[in-house]
C-alpha cells in the first residue's frame, strides 16, 4: 500500500525540484509581461450630453415631436452608425490606416461600430407620465465614447460623434415639426377645396329645388294657409257681389227704360208712380181747367203707366217685388257664412219664388239700347260695376289658387329632397368642423415649429465635451503580468507534480527513511566527474544569463513601449516618499 504523503514530503519535493518550478514560472511571467508591453495602448474619450426638457410649459405650447427620449436616441444612433456616416468619419479623420489593405470596408466599419459605445444615464422619477420613463427610470443624459490607439484622434472622433448627435437631434425635430405643419397645411387645403365643392353642390341643389327646401317648409305652409283664407274671403265677396247683382237685376226689371222723366218721380215703382200721378191729377183738376198743359201731361203719363202696369200683371208683380226684397236682404247679410241659418233660409225662399214664376217673366230683362230712364241707366251701371268686380275677384281667386297649388307642390316635394339636402348639409358641416379642427392644430403646429427653431423645446446639450485621454484604458498590463505570474507558478507546480508522479526513484536519505519508516544509518554523497560538474556550471550560467537577458529585455520593452524608465523611477520614488 502506497504511503500517504505529508507536507514534509512536498517541501522536500519542491526543494529538490525548485528549478522545475522557477524556470516555467519565470518564462511564462516574462512572456506575459512581453505580451502586455507589446499590446497596443487603447485610449478612450467620451462626451456627455444632457437631455433638457421643454423650456416653455406644455400647458401653453405643446410640441408636435412626440416619443420617448430613449427611442429618439436609438433612432439617432442608427443614423449616425450607418455605413455611410461611419465611412465618412473614417476618411475624415484618417482612421484604421493599417487595416485598409488587410480588411474589407464592411469589416473596418464594423470594427469602428464596436469601438463606439453609448450609455444612457437614468434617474428614478415618481411621475410615470414623463417621457423616456423606462424600467430603470427616466433618461436624463447619455454618454457617447470612442476607443482608439491615437489619443488625439480619439478625442476628435468623440467630439465629432457628440456634435453629430446634437445636429441630428435638432435636424430631426425641425424636420418632424415642418412635416407636421406641411401635412396639416395640405389637409387644410384639401378641406377648403372640399368645402368649396360641397358649397357649389348645395347652391346648385337650391337653385334646382327653389322654394322646396326643408327650411322653407314653415314659410310654404304659412303661405298656403294664408292663400286658403284669402280664397275663402274672395268666395264670400263674390257671393255677396252676386247677391247684390241679383237684387239690382230685380230692381231694374221693374223699371221701364223708355219711361219719360217727370222730375225725380221716374225712379219710383210704376204702380206707386201711377197712384201718385192720380192723386196729383185730382188735386190739379180742382185748380185748373182740363185743357191746362200740366193736366194733359199728367193724363198722358197716367195712360202710359196704366199700360205698363196692365202688361206686368198683378201676381207677377207681387212675386217680383217679393223676390227683389229677399235678394236685397240676402245681399245685406253678405258678412255671414254660407252655412248660417238665415242665409240658408233666404236662399231657400228665393229658389221657391223663382220656381213658382214663369222663367221668361222672372228672367232679367234683356239689355236695352239707348235707354232714357236715368234710374234704369243707374241700375245698369251698378250691375256692370258688380260684374267687373266679380270678374276681378274671379281672376284674383284663380291666381291665388295657382299660387296655392304651387305651395302645395313644394310641400309635397320637400320630403322627397329632404334626405339628399340633409346629406349635403351634413357633409358641409362636417367639413367645416374638420376645417376648424385642422386650423387649430395647424396654429399649434406652427407655434411648435417656431419653438423648435428657437430651440425652446426639448433639446440635447453638451455638458461634458470630449477630453484628451492621458492614460490608456486597455490593456491592463499589470493584470496581464499578474495573470502570467500566477499561470507560471501554476505551470511550475504542475510540472513538479507531474515529474514526481512519473519518477518512482528515491532521491535522498530522507525520502528512504520516510518510505521505510527505518532510520538511515549513513549516506554516500554524490560523486561527480569533472565533466559532469563542468556541465552543471555551464547550465547554471546559461540559466542566469537567460534570466538576466529576459529582465533586460523586459526593461527595454517597458522603456520604449510603456513608459520611460527614468519617469517610472521618479514616480516610484515619489510613491515611496509619500507612504514612508
Amino acid at each position: 500500500m502506497e504511503k500517504q504523503k505529508d507536507i514534509k514530503y512536498f517541501f522536500n519535493l519542491f526543494k529538490n525540484k525548485k528549478w522545475l518550478l522557477i524556470i516555467p514560472a519565470v518564462l511564462i511571467f516574462l512572456l506575459s509581461v512581453t505580451v502586455a508591453l507589446l499590446l497596443p495602448s487603447v485610449y478612450e474619450s467620451s462626451s456627455t450630453i444632457l437631455i433638457e426638457e421643454q423650456q416653455i410649459p406644455p400647458d401653453f405650447v405643446r410640441t408636435t415631436v412626440t416619443g420617448f427620449a430613449d427611442q429618439r436616441i436609438q433612432s439617432i444612433t442608427q443614423q449616425i452608425l450607418s455605413r455611410t456616416r461611419l465611412w465618412e468619419t473614417i476618411k475624415q479623420f484618417d482612421l484604421y490606416k493599417d487595416l485598409l489593405n488587410k480588411y474589407t470596408q464592411e469589416e473596418i466599419i464594423e470594427k469602428m461600430r464596436n469601438n463606439i459605445n453609448l450609455q444612457t444615464i437614468s434617474a428614478d422619477m415618481t411621475d410615470k407620465g414623463k417621457k423616456g420613463r423606462g424600467k430603470e427610470g427616466m433618461t436624463i443624459a447619455f454618454t457617447i465614447s470612442y476607443r482608439g490607439d491615437n489619443p488625439g484622434k480619439v478625442q476628435k472622433v468623440a467630439g465629432h460623434l457628440a456634435s453629430l448627435y446634437l445636429e441630428q437631434n435638432l435636424k430631426d425635430r425641425q424636420e418632424k415639426a415642418e412635416t407636421t405643419t406641411k401635412f396639416l397645411e395640405a389637409e387644410l387645403q384639401g378641406l377648403e377645396e372640399r368645402i368649396k365643392i360641397i358649397g357649389e353642390q348645395i347652391a346648385k341643389f337650391k337653385q334646382a329645388h327653389e322654394g322646396s327646401l326643408p327650411e322653407l317648409k314653415g314659410h310654404n305652409m304659412a303661405q298656403a294657409e294664408r292663400l286658403e283664407n284669402e280664397i275663402k274671403q274672395l268666395e264670400l265677396q263674390i257671393r255677396a257681389a252676386q247677391d247684390r247683382k241679383a237684387y239690382l237685376e230685380g230692381q231694374i226689371a221693374t223699371i221701364n227704360p223708355d219711361l219719360p222723366v217727370v222730375g225725380q218721380e221716374a225712379t219710383l215703382d210704376p204702380k206707386a208712380r201711377l197712384y201718385m200721378l192720380q192723386v196729383a191729377l185730382s188735386s190739379l183738376s180742382a185748380r185748373v181747367s182740363p185743357d191746362h198743359p200740366d193736366v194733359k201731361k199728367i193724363k198722358r203719363e197716367i195712360a202710359e203707366l196704366e199700360k205698363v202696369v196692365s202688361a206686368q200683371g198683378g201676381q207677377a208683380s207681387v212675386r217680383r217685388q217679393k223676390l227683389t226684397q229677399l235678394r236685397a236682404e240676402l245681399a245685406s247679410k253678405g258678412n255671414l257664412s254660407p252655412d248660417h241659418p238665415d242665409i240658408k233660409r233666404l236662399r231657400k225662399e228665393i229658389a221657391s219664388l223663382e220656381a213658382e214664376g214663369d222663367a221668361a217673366a222672372m228672367a232679367p230683362l234683356p239689355q236695352v239700347r239707348d235707354p232714357n230712364n236715368p234710374a234704369y241707366i243707374g241700375l245698369r251701371s251698378q250691375i256692370q260695376s258688380i260684374d267687373n268686380e266679380i270678374a276681378l275677384r274671379l281672376r284674383q281667386q284663380e291666381e291665388m289658387r295657382q299660387k296655392l297649388r304651387m305651395y302645395r307642390q313644394r310641400l309635397e316635394d320637400t320630403p322627397k329632397i329632404e334626405s339628399e339636402y340633409a346629406a349635403l348639409l351634413r357633409d358641409y358641416q362636417n367639413a367645416q368642423s374638420k376645417q376648424m379642427e385642422v386650423m387649430n392644430k395647424l396654429l399649434t403646429s406652427r407655434i411648435a415649429e417656431g419653438m423648435e427653431e428657437h430651440q425652446k423645446a426639448e433639446k440635447f446639450t453638451l455638458i461634458d465635451p470630449a477630453s484628451y485621454p492621458e492614460k490608456p484604458v486597455s490593456p491592463n498590463r499589470l493584470l496581464i503580468a499578474a495573470a502570467g505570474l500566477l499561470l507560471g507558478l501554476a505551470s511550475g507546480v504542475g510540472l513538479v507534480l507531474l515529474t514526481d508522479h512519473l519518477d518512482h526513484s528515491i532521491k535522498d536519505a530522507d525520502e528512504l527513511g520516510w518510505l521505510t519508516d527505518l532510520p538511515v544509518l549513513g549516506s554516500i554523497s554524490l560523486m561527480q566527474s569533472p565533466t559532469a560538474a563542468q556541465q552543471i556550471k555551464k547550465r547554471r550560467r546559461l540559466i542566469t544569463a537567460v534570466t538576466c537577458g529576459s529582465i533586460l529585455f523586459i526593461l527595454v520593452l517597458v522603456h520604449f513601449f510603456y513608459r520611460d524608465l527614468w519617469v517610472l523611477t521618479a514616480q516610484l520614488l515619489r510613491l515611496i516618499n509619500k507612504y514612508s
